[in-house]
């Protein structure tokens, strides 16, 4: 018998939807330099044991501007601390923001296209690993732009998934 390896659905946020990682009123209005904790109830990974994660993003409404070279989003791991109640560094609370990149470990980057003045971006950021505990996700916003003020037009998404080393 021929052994592979594949992709499977995670046990938390699986394959077949995407649920909300970090709340639209978290990033409403949220300046370019800016960071953000989700206020999203956490990704309880120390149960599901999942290995992966992708986040999704779109964020609409912006006024419309040519990027700065080197604009980007930032995801950061903010892993639930032995007190209970902090999140990474402990310098973010829920929903809570600050004008610099937070100093937690990054989970990943998307670059934002700086030749085409947008009032909109979207992407994909796969293949992040998590870990076997209680996180959320902080958002750095170095996008060249403040986002919308409308909370609905600001979305960020995420799924799990493991991998099957027998199928």
């Amino acid at each position: 018998m021929t052994n592979r390896t594949a992709w499977i659905a995670g046990l938390g946020q699986g394959l077949g939807s995407w649920g909300t990682l970090i709340n639209g009123s978290d990033l409403a209005s949220l300046a370019n330099g800016s960071a953000v904790l989700s206020s999203v109830a956490d990704i309880a990974n120390g149960t599901n044991l999942d290995m992966f994660m992708d986040i999704s993003f779109k964020f609409t409404g912006l006024t419309s501007a040519t990027p700065a070279a080197g604009s980007n989003v930032s995801f950061f791991l903010a892993t639930l601390n032995q007190d209970g109640s902090s999140y990474g560094s402990g310098e973010l609370a829920s929903g809570g923001t600050q004008t610099r990149a937070p100093a937690m470990p990054l989970l990943g980057s998307y670059g934002i296209e700086t030749a085409v003045a947008a009032t909109s971006f979207t992407g994909t950021v796969t293949g992040l690993t998590i870990p076997p505990q209680s996180f959320r996700v902080a958002l750095f916003n170095n996008s060249s732009f403040a986002f919308s003020a409308t909370a609905g037009n600001c979305v960020v998404t995420y799924k799990t998934y493991n991998l099957n080393l027998n199928s």
